[in-house]
């Protein structure tokens, strides 16, 4: 059997195969914007408490399918029509959407900085830096595809910035290292245990995996 005969067979049957006889990926589709809107309306409206964990580490790995596993593939290797029947790219679209939205509804609200070390709102600070780095991912990519290449240099500035906030975290987390309370660079220690510092820098490793996606 040839591969376009397989390929027109498997294109014909995907009704028989996906659940509810939705297009491949409808069922994720709908849980990750169920449950992303359920995190911007906890943003929203109680700006002041913490994203509970579970609803968190689900964020990051419905985002991490959608912009690294879900972004890789070749729209030429599914069969059917995209998840939801909606046009290809929009599911990815809300999600970035939902989180500016959340953004631009705390500014104008000045609840965006005006926040404490266990608000929801801190949630932005690393989803920003991970969605930050799948745009300039896909900018790369797009600029490569026009036959120009950055120098090295930019890559090596990109993962020797990751590394180093990676490491100041862990010296946070385990209070070792030259910031410890007792190192060389104590008097960094308390600055550097701020929440606003430690997020920024869980938000430059996270930037440094977006834009690696």
């Amino acid at each position: 059997m040839s591969d376009s005969t397989q390929g027109s067979r498997a294109s014909a049957d995907w009704r028989k195969i996906h659940a509810f006889g939705l297009p491949a990926g409808s069922v994720r589709a709908a849980l990750a914007l169920l449950v992303l809107a359920a995190i911007w309306v906890l943003l929203v409206q109680h700006p002041d408490r913490q994203v509970p964990i579970y609803l968190q580490n689900l964020m990051f790995i419905i985002l991490g399918h959608y912009f690294a596993a879900r972004g890789a593939l070749d729209p030429a290797d599914e069969h059917g029509p995209p998840p939801l029947y909606l046009p290809r790219g929009v599911i990815r679209f809300s999600l970035l959407a939902g989180f500016l939205f959340v953004a631009v509804m705390l500014f104008r609200e000045d609840r965006l900085f005006d926040v404490q070390p266990a608000s929801a709102a801190m949630t932005l600070v690393l989803v920003a830096g991970f969605l930050l780095g799948v745009v300039l991912s896909r900018g790369l990519a797009w600029w490569r595809r026009r036959g120009h290449h950055p120098p090295r240099m930019v890559e090596d500035v990109r993962a020797l910035l990751s590394l180093a906030a990676a490491l100041f975290l862990v010296s946070l987390v385990f209070d070792v290292g030259f910031v410890s309370a007792e190192g060389p660079l104590a008097g960094l220690h308390e600055r550097l245990g701020n929440f606003k510092i430690a997020d920024g820098l869980a938000a430059l490793v996270g930037f440094y995996f977006g834009s690696r996606s």
